[in-house]
């Protein structure tokens, strides 16, 4: 299908209203289920002080600027900075994500009308239940523009258009500077292909320049931050040379590839709900790999749509596939995942007949299969409990050890014993932080790894000019490594906490004999 003006226009159009109604009606059936006391919190509890006049990474430890200025903005407007903010914060970010995704898709449809419809409400489901865990849809719908900016690139090879892909990739940047890696990569690739076949490699050079001017205007509310606001840049430089330092972005996993584990046979859905994570991962390196080969084959032409945006989807499935592999468990999966996904349904949609569909559904159903053991609103394909627990002003559907750990720190916060009041939830509640609105005095908001003595000393200190009156401490054994256990990973720390404090109750009795509470020593 030839792209003129009207049937672009008739894309956004199709796009925009499957987006909206799809991202419009999940968000109203599901933003009650599933809380999350560490990686929502990061989130939520960081959104929070960027409203009262803080600077992530400079004042509390956090992702890069972008997200948490987008939802403070949002809590701004909406005169509330409580659960459901941070999720209609989310969820408006979230649009982006099937909007851009069906919008490129619809590019490589062959056919119109009603199955035009059909295939765009189904790929904006495709990339909507993927959107797990939601306080992730910035990183989810990011992977999505940056794909779209490769599309924009090929479609338009005019300087305004490569100024706007760059613009693209400088806010990608700011949401996350991963994306920002994994997007100029994408655009190398994508340029040396170019390079190769470009008739003039002169314009090619001159649009490269505007794309990059581009990415320093998208990027350039970091770059002000850094040079207008006092200690900002410093603490940006250390996060980025820390990386470096610690060769890995994250805590690595085992990849449960299908053959890796020893498989019992338990019936045909559960069976296939064990394998369906491992196959995801095959799909993340097969789908890329199948793809080179084929445009190889076909000498790279990009003649048509479809074939642009199946090579733009591709180019960003490889880098992709390392935030996925970085830590190999379902949740990392639906974060790399979208670009392929994108290639994949690109693929389908230039078959002929009613192949789109047909392989559309397939995938809807693959993909709620997969998802369904960490969607809280599929729990009971997984048979999963849910709970009900109030989370501030709201009262949300929780999963069992979640309900009781909100149970319990309820009742000790709410003691009238504690003098002031004040606490400090470690190390992967910051949610608490954020439904008390109160202060963490630390830093360190979410400790994960090791750090220096040096580090642990400066956290001493902070603590020191502001004692809490009680400690939560969860000193569990991330993925059963003891080596993660907070005890371990902060022994400076939890020595001081040892000294000032005495341990009041624990959590034996709700089956959760790793939290423990402490109140300050009288």
């Amino acid at each position: 299908m030839k792209l003129t003006l009207d049937s672009n226009r008739s894309n956004l159009i199709v796009a925009s209203v499957a987006a909206l109604s799809v991202t419009g009606l999940w968000f109203w059936l599901t933003w009650r289920y599933g809380f999350d006391l560490s990686d929502e919190g990061f989130y939520w509890y960081g959104a929070q002080r960027v409203l009262r006049g803080e600077v992530p990474l400079r004042d509390f430890m956090s992702y890069d600027i972008g997200r948490y200025y987008w939802a403070a903005s949002f809590m701004h407007l909406i005169g509330d900075d409580g659960v459901f903010a941070a999720r209609v914060s989310a969820a408006a970010y979230q649009f982006f994500g099937p909007f851009l995704g069906t919008y490129v898709c619809l590019l490589a449809l062959r056919r119109d009308g009603i199955v035009r419809w059909v295939f765009a409400l189904l790929v904006a489901c495709i990339l909507t239940v993927w959107v797990v865990p939601y306080y992730k849809a910035y990183d989810h719908a990011t992977s999505v523009i940056i794909v779209a900016m490769l599309v924009l690139m090929l479609k338009v090879p005019q300087p305004a258009a490569w100024l706007a892909a760059g613009v693209c990739l400088g806010i990608s940047a700011i949401m996350g500077r991963n994306h920002g890696v994994y997007g100029a990569f994408a655009a190398m690739l994508l340029v040396a292909v170019l390079f190769i076949k470009a008739p003039s490699r002169r314009a090619l050079i001159r649009l490269c320049g505007y794309f990059f001017l581009g990415v320093l205007i998208g990027f350039s509310p970091t770059l002000i931050m850094m040079l207008a606001v006092d200690g900002f840049s410093g603490v940006l430089i250390n996060s980025i040379l820390s990386l470096f330092q610690k060769g890995v972005t994250n805590i690595g996993l085992p990849v449960p590839w299908p053959w890796a584990g020893k498989w019992e046979w338990v019936g045909v859905f559960w069976t296939a709900l064990k394998l369906s994570t491992g196959l995801g991962f095959v799909f993340l390196i097969a789908l890329p790999l199948l793809g080179i080969l084929a445009l190889a084959y076909r000498r790279f032409d990009l003649s048509n749509d479809s074939r642009k945006v199946f090579f733009a989807a591709i180019a960003c499935a490889i880098p992709y596939a390392h935030y996925a592999f970085s830590r190999a468990d379902l949740t990392h999966l639906a974060l790399g995942i979208f670009p392929a996904l994108i290639g994949l349904l690109a693929a389908s949609a230039s078959m002929s007949g009613l192949r789109p569909l047909a392989l559309s559904v397939a995938v809807l159903l693959g993909s709620v299969l997969t998802v369904s053991n960490l969607q809280p609103y599929f729990a009971p394909l997984s048979r999963n409990k849910l709970l009900q627990a109030d989370v501030g002003e709201q009262r949300l559907w929780v999963f069992t050890p979640v309900f009781w750990k909100l149970q319990l720190s309820t009742r000790v916060l709410s003691d009238p014993l504690a003098s002031s009041g004040t606490f400090l939830a470690l190390p992967n509640m910051p949610s608490l932080h954020a439904i008390y609105r109160t202060r963490m005095p630390t830093w360190e908001i979410y400790p994960l790894y090791p750090r220096s003595a040096e580090f642990e000393t400066r956290e001493i200190k902070r603590l020191e000019s502001s004692v809490p009156d009680m400690v939560l401490l969860s000193d569990h054994a991330l993925d059963g490594n003891s080596d993660f256990r907070y005890s371990h990973m902060r022994p400076q720390i939890f020595a001081w906490i040892a000294s000032r404090y005495q341990l009041s109750e624990g959590g034996e009795t709700a089956g959760i004999s790793d939290f423990k509470v402490f109140r300050l020593r009288q």
